[in-house]
């Protein structure tokens, strides 16, 4: 078992954890127990009042202090996070999102992974572009874990994933000493051609906004693509195509290829 530092809570705060809320605001911890060595982005073990353990988290200073991980007392490691990611990415399975197969407009390689607190994950998200994933973390504790939840995530993807680039130079505290720079963590591939319902995007995750391409609109853009047909459409906000792209897919430009 790895050794973390622990952190107790005001009598009566921890009510919400029993209810597995993610987070622990300051004002529940006794700011008396805080180690004199606690950092932010430290991994710590949460217990009550009375000493009874509840969960283990990511420690940062400020009103979310900790984003719980799990509630169960266990070590935050590659296999940790393999379980963690396998869970999600079986989900997406589970619910049609990730669709490889070959085939007219059944193939989707863009898809969110990880989102944050709804895949246990506070702080993390990752989203799968093709051969390359994109991972973005918002808390110091998902940053400082970034290496190992790479190495994990290409072992849960197999050969799926040849690639992960970090990109959380807009998303970490400001006011943080670490270094933000994006980059590759694993491969070094300029080949970001990407498929959702059989249609080809450039996806540009190095100068793009968020990750590189808003994945939560593809239900909307179906929906364009429905009310479409017959019509001339004006995409007077384009920021990679999908709409215009869709739009047009029922005509000549059905295997188009957005760039920027």
């Amino acid at each position: 078992m790895m050794t973390y530092k622990n952190i107790y809570l005001n009598k009566g705060k921890e009510d919400s954890l029993l209810r597995f809320h993610p987070w622990i605001f300051s004002g529940a911890i006794n700011q008396q127990s805080l180690d004199d060595g606690l950092n932010d982005g430290d991994t710590v073990r949460v217990f009550t009042h009375d000493k009874r353990f509840i969960a283990v988290g990511h420690f940062q200073y400020g009103s979310i202090a900790v984003r719980v991980l799990s509630f169960e007392d266990e070590p935050i490691d590659i296999t940790f996070w393999k379980k963690r990611l396998t869970s999600a990415y079986n989900m997406r399975k589970a619910i049609g999102v990730v669709v490889r197969e070959d085939g007219e407009r059944h193939q989707n390689t863009t898809f969110r992974l990880v989102h944050g607190e709804g895949d246990n994950m506070p702080g993390l998200i990752i989203d799968s572009y093709g051969k390359t994933a994109v991972m973005q973390a918002h808390s110091l504790g998902m940053h400082e874990c970034r290496r190992d939840i790479a190495q994990a995530l290409k072992e849960v993807m197999g050969g799926e994933i040849d690639n992960v680039y970090y990109k959380s130079d807009t998303t970490l505290p400001f006011k943080s000493e670490i270094e933000k720079d994006n980059g590759f963590l694993i491969g070094n591939s300029d080949e970001n051609i990407t498929i959702e319902n059989g249609l080809k995007f450039h996806v540009d995750w190095l100068r793009g906004q968020k990750t590189g391409f808003f994945i939560d609109q593809r239900e909307n853009r179906q929906l364009i693509e429905k009310f479409s047909k017959g019509r001339s459409v004006l995409n007077m906000f384009c920021y990679t195509g999908g709409f215009s792209v869709y739009a047009r897919s029922l005509l000549v430009f059905r295997r188009a290829t957005a760039h920027i």
